[in-house]
């Protein structure tokens, strides 16, 4: 889609009451802190969001309490984001009386509406119609039991997104997003959820203010009807607590008797079918006090070395090793060649103009570095920070058409990390690197975080991705790049690479250099045996 310039788009918000989840204020606050869109218009009523019954309100305290997560439910007031003169009292009687000619003079191009409202008064009021938030594959918009229901019934994944209605059309949903859901805790599932979702409203105007009316279709998707919704009964709320209870007994117990583990494995093949069996490849099984994880190949004057990710449990962060393997199966010593006071992982490696160079992960700096090899294999030294004050992981880049990319996952503050992709992009390597417009250019849990360079097969280019539900690593979905430009993305899966036998858990890297292929695998090993 070609941009339009326009301006600022004219947004009201809908509310039973001005006091809101503190999670919806800040994505409010986000829109009137934009350059793309204003708070035109506040209306709202004495009411407020029904109130939890009080066994399910003591369970999601008690929940909290155990595992984590902000209290995104926590009140913030939807008041300090409008002026006075923009704030409008909301009843079912204006909406009967004059109030729609008050709402016409305002010339709306979005009515943004809090859960919880009836919104027939609103109908045509506003250009691009009604928006409001949906959760859950049904699309519902009932904020208190979002992720309630997915983590009960152990689905792997919740949805989100904005539901755009208009009349005489079908319905839409903008930013659909999926983010993983944890088995033992609704609080940690909401938490990540909607530390995410608060920048859904901001971008999804974004959009609409940059490409205009045709976004609406061209860049939305269909939505489900809206379904009926209601907190559960006493009874149906007392066997979710015993479901739940249940769950965390039996992790408990696995976590007491097993070890969590990543290991390495290699294999030298004409061609790599990457189906998802490690059957004819050899296994290189760290210690029980580590693992091993993110492998990348480089062969050097006839040489073959895997860099990867070593992870002593008592450091409690990584480094970065290098392992000489051979077609015999025989392998060096592990010997560590890049260590820092924070977390490393992710050796991605590349070469240009005859140097090669190391971009690990280096997340938890809040930067992007790259490193020199001045002494192959174990010598290596910061060339650059290529980007500051970011919180990315697994940068994985890309030279085509004369310009370097850079795919990494990236975070809102108290979001997940594995979720979000967003792509940059440079002339030079050693240059500037800018955000792509589309950023994120995906946002899901089952596909977005990088897993290993991209390739060429058959003419096509593919980008691997990390499925990370119902656990990190769990597999790999391939994607064929079909648009990758400065002002557009676009992607399309083509497969999905999973663990097959051997009691294998999970995958997530898969490089090749020559004809050495190289992945790692989880399991969960025996602390007894």
């Amino acid at each position: 889609m070609e941009a339009v310039r326009k301006a600022r788009l004219r947004v009201g918000v809908f509310a039973p009451s001005s006091r809101q989840p503190r999670w919806l204020v800040e994505a409010l606050a986000k829109v009137a802190a934009s350059d793309h869109a204003e708070l035109a218009l506040l209306a709202c009523g004495e009411g407020g969001p029904e109130r939890a019954p009080l066994l399910w309100d003591a369970y999601t305290r008690l929940d909290r309490k155990a595992f984590g997560g902000m209290d995104w439910s926590a009140e913030g007031d939807l008041a300090t984001l409008v002026a006075p003169e923009r704030r409008v009292a909301l009843s079912a009687a204006g909406c009967e009386a004059g109030w729609r000619k008050r709402l016409a003079d305002a010339r709306l191009d979005v009515a943004f509406v809090v859960d919880g409202l009836d919104t027939r008064c609103l109908e045509g009021l506003a250009r691009y119609g009604t928006w409001r938030y949906a959760f859950g594959e049904e699309q519902g918009a009932m904020e208190a039991l979002a992720g309630v229901r997915e983590v009960l019934d152990a689905t792997t994944v919740i949805a989100s997104g904005i539901r755009i209605q208009r009349p005489g059309l079908p319905d839409r949903i903008a930013c659909p997003s999926w983010s993983r859901t944890y088995p033992f805790s609704v609080s940690r599932t909401r938490h990540a959820m909607f530390a995410k979702s608060s920048d859904f409203v901001a971008r999804a105007l974004r959009e609409l203010h940059t490409y205009g009316a045709r976004w609406l279709d061209e860049g939305t998707k269909l939505a489900k009807p809206l379904p009926a919704e209601g907190y559960p009964g006493a009874l149906a709320i007392a066997r979710d607590v015993a479901i739940m209870g249940t769950r965390i007994v039996r992790r408990a117990i696995e976590k007491a008797t097993h070890i969590d583990q990543w290991s390495l494995a290699y294999r030298f093949s004409a061609e790599e079918p990457w189906d998802g069996s490690l059957d004819g490849f050899f296994r290189l099984e760290p210690p029980k006090d580590r693992f091993w994880a993110d492998p990348f190949p480089i062969t050097v004057k006839g040489r073959h070395y895997i860099f990867f990710e070593e992870l002593p449990f008592a450091a409690g962060r990584a480094h970065i090793s290098v392992i000489e393997v051979r077609r015999d199966g025989t392998t060096s010593e592990p010997v560590r060649v890049l260590e820092r006071d924070y977390h490393l992982s992710y050796p991605f490696l590349l070469e240009e103009d005859g140097e090669l160079y190391m971009i690990p992960e280096t997340g938890q700096n809040h930067t992007v570095e790259i490193y020199k090899c001045v002494d192959f294999p174990t010598k290596w030294e910061l060339e650059r920070v290529l980007m500051r004050d970011v919180f990315c992981v697994d940068a994985t880049l890309h030279k085509a058409a004369d310009r370097w990319w850079m795919f990494a996952n990236a975070a809102a503050p108290g979001g997940e990390i594995n979720d979000e992709l967003h792509l940059f992009s440079s002339d030079r390597l050693m240059g500037e690197w800018k955000p792509h417009p589309g950023n994120p250019i995906k946002s899901d849990v089952r596909a977005s975080r990088p897993a290993g360079r991209l390739f060429s097969h058959g003419g096509q280019l593919y980008r691997p991705g990390q499925i990370c539900a119902p656990l990190y690593g769990a597999g790999i979905t391939l994607h064929r790049v079909i648009h990758l430009t400065e002002d557009h993305y676009a992607e399309e899966e083509d497969r999905r690479i999973v663990p097959s036998g051997d009691s294998v858990l999970g995958i997530h890297t898969i490089n090749r250099a020559g004809d050495l292929s190289v992945t790692d695998a989880f399991k969960r090993r025996s602390r007894f045996a």
